[in-house]
């Protein structure tokens, strides 16, 4: 009887402890679990009151999409779970390429719902939140995003998910975006409905930030639209010849030290992509149209974070299905 009490005395004020308001999140993204944004996300989440789990991939993993490694063994690094913080996938790149299994965006939030939190709580999550990403997930390009990757993942199961991308990795913006993302879960939290989730079922948030985060023009409700911020891809035959995407890696030579000058840098870059083709950069080209004032990267471009309203899926509207079976009826018998 004594032994009762005291443990639901222990109960009582472990539950009196914690806020009202806190949740059972779990936290992940495409980058790799030392970036500044997702460290400090995680540390203003925890200090906020929330009950925080961290399972991200552990090398970056950005334009991974959907992807996922079925049926492999993935190596789930577990070093600092007393921090409740896991990475998942191989970092031995000596392994061969066909037995070296990255642990995805994806499989990293899965590991996150299917794992993390039921050892954790011993249920799913309140709420998923995947990123901030290090660069604007906008219009189409969110389609090979890893960032949203791992949130549709987890709405298609039901749980409430939030994608976040950061205009970019500077880490003196991090704690300004982390506070945007407490700050948009707070208020899902109060105006949440009793004994419903933050969102409706199947539906998630795709969060933008814009560059200058001491000025932002407020927030903005959305369009995913097609428009993203001007980033658009394409294939070239030489990629040595796209000069954006030389002045990218011959950034990264100068940064890294092999390099002078940006000039020197810009040599190496060519010397090294001469000849080869691959996907590469195009920036306001103009090969995706879409100027709609309610897009994403028309807004994030005028200063807004942006909010828009995602369910995970690729279903066109009603009126476009009703047109497309129209010019399609003849097939139906």
């Amino acid at each position: 009887m004594k032994t009762y009490s005291l443990l639901a005395a222990a109960i009582t004020a472990a539950t009196l402890s914690m806020p009202a308001s806190a949740l059972n999140i779990v936290l992940t993204n495409d980058d790799s679990w030392s970036t500044g944004n997702i460290q400090t996300l995680f540390t203003k989440l925890t200090e906020a009151g929330h009950s925080v789990v961290m399972s991200a991939p552990c090398t970056g993993q950005s334009g991974k999409g959907g992807a996922i490694h079925f049926m492999k063994p993935v190596n789930v690094d577990r070093s600092k779970i007393e921090q409740n913080q896991v990475c998942i996938g191989d970092t031995d790149e000596t392994v061969a390429f066909s037995d070296f299994v990255e642990g995805t965006p994806v499989m990293a939030a899965l590991y996150g719902v299917d794992v993390l939190a039921q050892e954790k709580w011993g249920q799913l999550p309140d709420l998923v939140i995947s990123g901030p990403n290090e660069g604007n997930n906008l219009g189409y390009m969110t389609n090979n995003s890893g960032t949203l990757g791992a949130a549709n993942v987890v709405i298609a199961r039901g749980i409430p998910a939030i994608a976040v991308s950061a205009y970019d990795a500077d880490e003196a913006k991090a704690p300004l975006v982390a506070n945007v993302v407490v700050e948009l879960v707070d208020e899902l939290v109060k105006n949440q409905q009793p004994n419903q989730p933050l969102l409706p079922k199947f539906t998630g948030l795709n969060v933008n930030t814009p560059e200058d985060m001491s000025n932002h023009q407020g927030y903005k409700f959305s369009q995913v639209g097609w428009n993203a911020g001007g980033l658009e891809v394409k294939f070239a035959g030489d990629m040595s010849q796209d000069q954006l995407a030389m002045g990218y890696v011959a950034q990264g030579i100068l940064a890294q030290g092999y390099a002078a000058t940006f000039e020197e840098a810009y040599a190496i870059a060519q010397a090294q992509y001469s000849g080869k083709s691959g996907v590469s950069i195009a920036q306001d080209q103009g090969l995706v149209s879409d100027e709609n004032e309610l897009s994403e990267g028309v807004l994030i471009e005028q200063g807004y974070i942006t909010i828009s309203t995602i369910e995970a899926n690729v279903q066109a509207s009603r009126a476009k299905t009703a047109l497309s079976q129209i010019k399609l009826n003849n097939l139906i018998k």
